[in-house]
């Protein structure tokens, strides 16, 4: 009997349900292609590291959930509202309380399930979409193909119970505790509103403006800091570019509304005193609803963009980060002799195309290395770059680390010559080289590193040691591990000290290896980029559900509203217009300002990263990519919004 009932309520209610069998299908749709990607074999396989993206695929699902659950209450509370007539007359009628709560959930049970389903078989179809991506960041062949994960399918289902059953058990307490009377007169009863004067808005707004204006130079303050403080100033920026946010939506709707009722003439044109009469409700009932809908979007749309352009910008500049084949790095004066035997051991492994020894010299009077000039043409010789010449009585920077360049800039046009073991060395025609070449490890390890004639490093002293080697086929990611145990056997290498050296207190031994690195470095960024892009899209999802319910909410009250216009006669297309008007309020004055924090973003990102980036307009690229996703979702929401706002207002048989 229940079930049958159910069914038929369903029938009766399905476009109430529209929005939130939307998001319901689109969070499970959204959590399985994200679980079926961290359980995928394939790419767990591409490097030892690849758990990561596992682990926090997992921890994304489990806040996901969390979150989630308190939107399907806040949507599940949305239904009730809709059925509380319905459900106080089952009561007068003399169904029990525990009937009620049952028929409910049978309907909710079977609405879930069957977003559930459709989500998840959705989510195979994305997941596909989501490993051709991940192939393509590790640059490996692939097509796509579908794969059902009964790993991904369980923990996507559990989760799914959970943010379910939170959602449910919050319902069952709203049904046991509201009055048969509340529930029969509750959308009569009037809102008191509190109303403050046209300066004390002025005067909030003038102060969210600065409270966003300082939040931007707090983080353009810490973009320009390497220490811990950066994250000082990050801190900062976000807590008042919040606050402003928030009280700049609080209060520039009701001063434009406000300065807009005060024209007369504007007023009372066509049926602008209806129009603005309920948006005015909806800015003084939803304001804060709407200043915090703002943050979570500039939010969402913030970690989305830094996510997909780290990742992307940081693959652009893989070749940056990891130049050499292979190398090792030894911050002790040792013999060159002594790492012949890293070679061989190297060419038993991998073949060997070419191989360099040389030394990182003190200048003791400069805050900066120095290098021979034969080693560093060597080095550009390795990385298929054009050698450079030099008097014997100059020197140049090379500097790949682009926010050192203009700080050596102004040093060298204050100081043209230097004096280096007895030698006076004036600039070269190129006073600065910044091709990559890893300046913090092996050319350098400050980011930059004085270039001197060979005649003048051989007066200098060897204070580190390097090696550098070229392999066939780039080499393999299992010969760092290898490296680095050759390195602390004593029985396979032994060091040797320059004669009259002695072991400094500390000695930092650093291998790299181009494959390993490629392999488990972008994995980690991989793992950024898709948390960041599976938690944004969440959180669009979620902000647009709210919204919808919250335009929905007062379905009564504007039903009524609307059946007055069309008793004046009002058209009903012009009626629809001015749904569509009203819901587009609600919908897009929360994301104004994201979007243009969005703009200040993608520009201002341009402007500090740019030129650190090897890939042109990288930055304006996934600018789009992210206004695009949002927009697609968000307009996805206000269509659907729309649809069954238009439906339960203007259809005759509700008038009856």
């Amino acid at each position: 009997m229940y079930i049958k009932l159910a069914i038929q309520n369903m029938k009766k209610s399905i476009r109430n349900y529209v929005i939130y069998f939307v998001t319901i299908t689109l969070t499970a749709a959204m959590m399985y292609s994200f679980l079926s990607l961290g359980f995928s074999k394939d790419v767990l396989s591409m490097s030892e590291n690849m758990s990561m993206l596992t682990s926090g695929i997992l921890g994304m699902s489990v806040l996901v959930a969390l979150i989630a659950s308190f939107v399907i209450s806040y949507a599940i509370r949305f239904m009730l509202e809709q059925r509380k007539k319905e459900f106080a007359t089952y009561e007068l009628l003399g169904m029990e309380t525990s009937n009620i709560q049952k028929l409910f959930f049978i309907e909710n049970g079977v609405i879930g399930m069957a977003a559930f389903f459709i989500g998840t078989f959705s989510g195979i179809g994305l997941s596909g979409v989501l490993v051709q991506i991940i192939n393509h960041i590790f640059e490996m062949p692939h097509t796509y193909h579908i794969s059902f994960s009964i790993k991904a399918f369980a923990t996507a289902f559990i989760l799914f119970m959970l943010m379910y059953g939170i959602g449910i058990l919050r319902a069952a307490k709203v049904i046991r505790k509201r009055k048969i009377v509340d529930m029969l007169y509750d959308h009569q009863k009037n809102e008191n509103g509190k109303k403050h004067s046209v300066r004390f808005h002025i005067t909030l707004i003038i102060l969210s403006v600065l409270c966003i204006l300082t939040g931007g130079c707090l983080l353009a303050k810490g973009m320009s800091v390497q220490t811990n403080v950066f994250y000082v100033w990050m801190i900062g920026a976000v807590i008042l570019s919040a606050i402003g946010i928030y009280e700049m939506y609080r209060n520039l709707p009701v001063l434009l509304l406000r300065l807009l009722n005060k024209s007369k003439r504007r007023r009372y044109k066509d049926i602008n005193l209806f129009y603005l009469g309920q948006i005015g409700r909806k800015v003084d009932s939803a304001g804060k609803l709407m200043a915090v809908i703002a943050i979570l979007l500039t939010v969402s749309l913030s970690t989305m963009f830094a996510g997909l352009s780290t990742g992307a910008g940081y693959k652009a500049n893989m070749e940056a980060y990891y130049p050499y084949d292979a190398g090792v790095a030894l911050d002790a004066p040792l013999t060159k002799e002594c790492l012949q035997p890293m070679i061989e051991f190297t060419k038993q492994q991998c073949s060997v195309e070419d191989e360099l020894i040389y030394y990182l010299y003190a200048t003791d009077a400069y805050p900066v290395e120095a290098l021979a000039l034969s080693d560093y043409n060597h080095l550009r010789c390795m990385l298929g770059l054009k050698s450079v010449s030099l008097s014997s009585n100059e020197f140049f920077i090379h500097c790949d680390t682009w926010n050192y360049v203009e700080k050596i800039q102004k040093a060298l046009e204050q100081t043209s010559e230097i004096l280096l073991a007895g030698s006076v060395l004036g600039i070269a025609e190129t006073a600065i080289y910044t091709e990559p070449m890893e300046q913090y490890q092996m050319a350098g390890t400050r980011g930059y590193i004085l270039v001197v004639p060979d005649q003048v490093a051989t007066q200098l002293s060897g204070e580190k040691i390097r090696l550098v080697m070229k392999l066939e086929n780039g080499g393999y990611p299992e010969l760092k591990q290898a490296l680095k145990k050759f390195l602390h056997d004593p029985n396979a290498w032994t060091p040797v000290l320059q004669d009259g050296k002695g072991l400094p207190e500390q000695v930092t031994m650093g291998v790299t290896v181009k494959a390993w690195g490629i392999e488990n470095s972008l994995t980690g960024f991989a793992a950024i980029s898709f948390c960041g892009l599976y938690l944004s899209i969440i959180f669009i999802i979620l902000s647009s559900t709210i919204l919808a319910f919250e335009q929905l909410s007062k379905i009564d009250y504007n039903r009524r509203n609307y059946q007055i216009l069309d008793k004046m006669g009002v058209a009903q297309k012009t009626r629809r217009n001015l749904i569509k008007k009203e819901v587009g309020v609600l919908f897009f004055i929360p994301a104004i300002l994201p979007m243009i924090i969005m703009m200040f973003l993608i520009v201002g990102a341009n402007q500090v990263f740019g030129e650190a980036i090897l890939q042109e307009n990288l930055f304006l690229t996934y600018g789009i990519v992210t206004l695009t996703v949002f927009s697609g979702i968000y307009l996805l929401y206000y269509w659907a919004t729309t649809s069954v706002f238009q439906y339960a207002v203007l259809k005759k048989e509700f008038y009856k």
